[in-house]
């Protein structure tokens, strides 16, 4: 008879165990979900090789005292772009038109999952990625505030193009991971 509740025992610890678990897993995914649900945003990691070695070129800077202009992305890092309807701003979308040219309405339609404004010793970082297919397309907008410079980086599926206004921003490989 000893035998037999042992037996069962193992079974009620093993069965507890097994619900545990799952009560466990499911605690996180619904944690994840809610998360993405209150920001309806998502982070997204850049490949190492997004942006290439920068050159140097013989852009003219402003002097050092000279304060860096304010804008949308300089007002609002953490900020995402959806909330601060970045692509509505008549300044930087006609200068990112110019930039992007053909490709800038894909652009603007496939950044839908996005991170916040990040920066770094004056250089800005925006991200976003189509829906559901970020690795499929990503993109990448840097803004060097001291030079008033944008730099558009549309990765397609690995295949990388770069768009420069006034020459090639330098990025740290920090920036790059924010």
């Amino acid at each position: 008879m000893n035998h037999h509740i042992s037996i069962i025992m193992k079974k009620i610890i093993a069965g507890a165990f097994a619900l545990s678990l799952c009560l466990v897993s499911c605690k996180k995914e619904t944690k994840t979900e809610s998360s993405v649900s209150t920001t309806d945003t998502l982070t997204t990691a850049m490949p190492p090789d997004t942006v290439s070695t920068p050159k140097n070129d013989s852009v003219a800077s402003p002097s050092p005292s000279a304060p860096a202009p304010d804008n949308i992305i300089t007002k609002n890092v953490g900020k995402y772009p959806h909330d601060i309807k970045f692509f509505e701003d008549k300044g930087i979308s006609e200068r990112l038109k110019k930039l992007a040219g053909s490709q800038y309405d894909e652009m603007v339609k496939n950044f839908n999952v996005e991170g916040p404004i990040a920066s770094e010793n004056g250089i800005y970082k925006l991200t976003g990625c189509k829906q559901h297919d970020c690795p499929g397309y990503a993109t990448s907008i840097y803004y060097d505030a001291k030079n008033d410079n944008l730099n558009v980086s549309i990765d397609k599926n690995g295949k990388i193009t770069d768009f420069a206004e006034k020459g090639k921003i330098t990025i740290s490989e920090s920036l790059k991971a924010k």
